[in-house]
This record gives structure tokens, C-alpha cells and sequence, in this order.
């Protein structure tokens, strides 16, 4: 398999014509999946109509109501059907149908029983050809179309090897320290249901025969732009303190990516030689992922914007009433830059709560505000205290920036003392995986105010954590019911 470098946008960029040769390259394997795919189902269709015809015509005669052109079409479309309602029009069965054999016989089996029913509710009485000579007839023309289509998907399996298609939007890539040779991706491959199309080593690996990526920044263009879906880390047991330590950097960046990342192992060589781990072989372990589905983000979405919209109204007199006595006095809204979904930042808006001098910070370092911190004003104090500065955000929600429940919107490079939050914690990134939100299980859990200590933010990540963890309709619920009282109760606010 002949290998391709990806190289960053920002280095493609100075060229033009090497740019244009990048992106026609990244493209080229999406619309090969698609041109792949629509291979294998004219494949099937020859298959399930030429079995049929190959049974009648050289083993036992077919019942009337399988002989027409429109009834072969029916048994065909029924075939592709269930093939598809079964999966098997995806990257990995199409790459490995034999890996996928007994998914395929099951969709076949499914396609004949429902053939069968509708030749038996319209078949004429009595019967002709008889009842016994049907029944061989359907078995053979099982049989046939059976053969028939393994081969084709075989056949069309090699052609997409030989071609490399296959690797289409959301692919794995395979992060690594050291080359892997052919049997050890290929391996991995399998696990990812061959998926894998990608390759990132210090180094460049020459030997995997996947698409090499040059850089980290262009593994994580490639991530945003939903190129790669998977990221499939291998570790292992010989790599050292400073090899683990560049995996965790660079897992670090990517934690508030739109990307599933698993860790693959040899169980054999990290247990030892027994016999129960020389059976594991290679395993993956997701050690991050999408916490939230789509079904569940959408309905998620659809409370946001009902309750966000609810409040807006019942809450209209009360948020005018501050807008005017802030507007006596200067700027009603404080508008700051905050981190959200996937680490991409939005405009979040407040009230108002500092003196116009120190109501931006520009792209200086973001000191949160401690008690008795002079910059507040007297109605911003009051503001702070019942977190009614945070009503506008109201607006965020409605926009889809943020969410009525989720890990509070950080600034960049918000921090106390001498660090800053991503300073404090790794994988401070995760958070970012969900939807910042107006309230969160840290802020009811009196998690609130200035961190001047890195247990502190430890704490608040790990709340954010659990959250993301343990995430359903029930929780935001509770959530939301609870921030009530914990705003009244006021504790740790400033």
C-alpha cells in the first residue's frame, strides 16, 4: 500500500498548487468510499437476481410468483434492505466481509424468510409447480445467491484494498511512538472494525502502509474537520518516562476534541507470558469519548431552547430593571471570550459587574475576582451574590453556545497565584467535550468563587467529570432544580 504524508494547512498554504494537491487528497478517499459502496450494492443486485434465475434455469423450476422481472426486483430490493438495515453498507464489513459472515448469512436468511411469506400469501391454489419442488427451488436459489454474493463481496473487498478506498470521513488514525509493521496495524485494524486509515509517529512510520500525518497540528485539523473520528493510541510496555510523557502532552492537546481516543495494548506483554494473557492478544480500552449521543444532544437541545426561551419571558421585568440602573452608569453588558464545545471560543455575555475600566481584560491573563475585590461596584456585588449577572447568558443558550446545565465557560488562561487552570490540571480539556452550561454540578455543590489553590481546581474539574460521566435528562433536571436554593444560599460567591 503506497503511502501519503498530510501535512499541516499552514505549510500546504504557502504554496498554492501544494495546497490544492492537499486538499484534493483529503477529499479523494471520502468520495472513493461512496464510489466503493455503490460497487458493492450493484454487486449484490447481480447476485440476488442472478441466483434466483441460475436455480430455476439448471436445478428445479421457480413458482409463478418468483418468475417475473417485478418479483425478482421485490426479492432484490428486499436482499439490499435488510443488508443495509443490518450494517453491512458500512467501511468494515465492506473491507472484511469474512470478518462479517455470519451478520451477512443472518440478512440473507431474513431477505429468503420474507420472500417466502409473500409468495405464500399470493401464491394461486392449488399450487403449481407443487409445494415440495417450491421449497427446493427456494433452498437452491438460496444457496446460489448465497455463493454468489460472498464472492462479489470478496471480490469487491480486494479491489478496495488494492485501491485504497475506504478511508472516509471519520476514519481512525493510529497514534504511535515507534513504526508498526504490517501484521501488528493490521491487527489493530480489525479492532478498529477497519477503520483505520491513518498514521501519526514521531518519525513518520515507513513500514505501516497507512496515510502518514506529519504533525500534530495537522492531526487535530484533520480531527475538527471530522476527517478523523477515532484516534487509536498504541502504547507499549518498553516505551519510557519521556515516550509516556509526549503521549500524555499530546493527548492533553486533544482532549477537547471531537474525537473518540482508545488505548491499544498487547495483554500478552504487559501481564506476561501466562496463558490467559497470551489468548487476549491486543485490546483496546476507550479511555475518552462522546459523552453525549446525537438523539440525546437534540433533545438536550430542545430543552435548552424551551427553558432558555421560558425564562427569558417570566424574567423580562426583572432583567430590564438592572439594564437600566447599569446604563446609569456606564456599558449594561460585559462581554468576554470563553472556551466551549471542542475547545472552540464564543462571546459569553454578563452584566456588568466591575467599573468600565475594568470590565475587559484585552488578551492579558484573566484574574477571577476575589471578596472585597475593589474593581466590583456596589450593584455588582449584589449581582454577583445572586448570580443574576449571569441572566444574559440566557441569550448564549438560545444562540447554542451554551447549555442550560454543563461545566461553566472559562476564559483562556483564567487563573490564581502563580497558575492558570489548564496549568493546573492535564487534562483540564475534557471538560470541553459537553456544552459549557449556565449551571453545573460544581456550582450546586458550592463549588463556586476564586480557586487560589490547585486542589481547588482539581475539585471543580472533577465535579464537571462526574458530570459528563453520569450525564442524562434527569441530571440536568435535578441540576436545575438545585441551583435555586444554592443561589440563595450564595455560598463561596463574590
Amino acid at each position: 500500500m503506497s503511502q501519503t504524508v498530510f501535512q499541516s494547512p499552514a505549510k500546504s498554504a504557502r504554496t498554492g498548487a501544494l495546497g490544492r494537491e492537499s486538499r484534493a487528497r483529503n477529499h479523494r478517499p471520502w468520495i472513493g468510499a461512496h464510489a466503493g459502496i455503490g460497487l458493492l450494492l450493484l454487486a449484490d443486485l447481480a447476485a440476488t437476481w442472478l441466483g434466483p434465475q441460475l436455480g430455476s434455469q439448471f436445478l428445479l423450476p421457480a413458482p409463478t410468483m418468483a418468475r417475473g422481472p417485478l418479483d425478482q426486483l421485490v426479492y432484490a430490493a428486499l436482499t439490499v434492505i435488510t443488508l443495509a438495515g443490518s450494517g453491512l453498507y458500512e467501511v468494515g464489513p465492506v473491507r472484511a466481509p469474512l470478518d462479517h459472515a455470519a451478520a451477512i448469512a443472518r440478512a440473507l436468511v431474513a431477505a429468503e424468510v420474507l420472500s417466502l411469506l409473500r409468495i405464500a400469501m399470493l401464491r394461486p391454489s392449488p399450487a403449481t409447480p407443487p409445494l415440495g419442488t417450491s421449497f427446493g427451488w427456494a433452498i437452491a436459489a438460496f444457496a446460489l445467491t448465497a455463493a454468489l454474493l460472498f464472492g462479489g463481496r470478496v471480490a469487491v473487498a480486494r479491489i478496495w484494498r488494492r485501491h485504497e478506498i475506504g478511508v472516509a470521513r471519520g476514519a481512525a488514525a493510529l497514534v504511535t511512538t515507534a513504526p508498526c509493521d504490517r501484521s501488528v496495524c493490521a491487527r489493530l485494524d480489525r479492532l478498529a472494525d477497519h477503520r483505520l486509515g491513518y498514521v501519526f509517529c514521531w518519525g513518520l512510520a515507513g513500514s505501516s502502509g497507512l496515510r502518514a500525518i506529519a504533525d500534530a497540528a495537522t492531526l487535530e485539523a484533520m480531527i475538527r474537520s471530522g476527517q478523523i473520528g477515532d484516534l487509536i493510541v498504541f502504547i507499549r510496555r518498553g516505551d519510557g518516562a519521556e515516550t509516556r510523557a509526549r503521549l500524555d502532552a499530546l493527548l492533553a492537546r486533544l482532549a477537547d476534541q471531537p474525537v473518540r481516543i482508545r488505548l491499544a495494548f498487547d495483554a500478552a506483554a504487559e501481564i506476561g507470558a501466562g496463558d490467559l494473557a497470551a489468548s487476549l492478544g491486543l485490546r483496546l480500552v476507550t479511555a475518552l469519548d462522546r459523552p453525549i449521543r446525537p438523539l440525546a444532544a437534540s433533545a438536550k437541545r430542545g430543552m435548552d431552547i424551551v427553558g432558555a426561551g421560558l425564562l427569558i419571558v417570566l424574567l423580562s421585568p426583572l432583567l430590564a430593571a438592572i439594564a437600566l440602573a447599569l446604563r446609569l452608569s456606564g456599558p449594561v453588558l460585559f462581554r468576554q471570550r470563553r472556551i466551549g464545545l471542542d475547545g472552540v471560543p464564543f462571546t459569553v455575555f454578563k452584566f456588568r459587574t466591575m467599573r468600565p475600566l475594568h470590565a475587559t481584560q484585552g488578551n492579558a491573563r484573566i484574574v477571577q475576582a476575589r471578596a472585597g475585590d475593589r474593581r466590583i461596584t456596589r450593584l455588582g456585588r449584589l449581582l454577583r451574590r445572586l448570580s443574576l449577572d449571569e441572566l444574559p447568558q440566557l441569550v448564549n443558550v438560545l444562540r447554542g453556545d451554551m447549555s442550560l446545565v454543563g461545566p461553566r465557560p472559562h476564559a483562556p488562561n483564567t487563573g490564581s497565584g502563580d497558575f492558570t487552570f489548564e496549568q493546573a490540571i492535564t487534562f483540564y480539556g475534557v471538560r470541553h467535550r459537553v456544552k459549557p452550561g449556565l449551571t453545573g454540578l460544581a456550582q450546586v455543590r458550592g463549588l463556586r468563587g476564586p480557586v487560589d489553590r490547585r486542589d481547588l481546581v482539581a475539585a471543580r474539574v472533577a465535579a464537571d467529570l462526574d458530570y459528563i460521566e453520569r450525564w442524562s435528562v434527569w441530571l440536568d433536571i435535578a441540576i436545575l432544580l438545585r441551583t435555586v436554593p444554592a443561589v440563595l444560599i450564595g455560598r463561596n460567591a463574590v
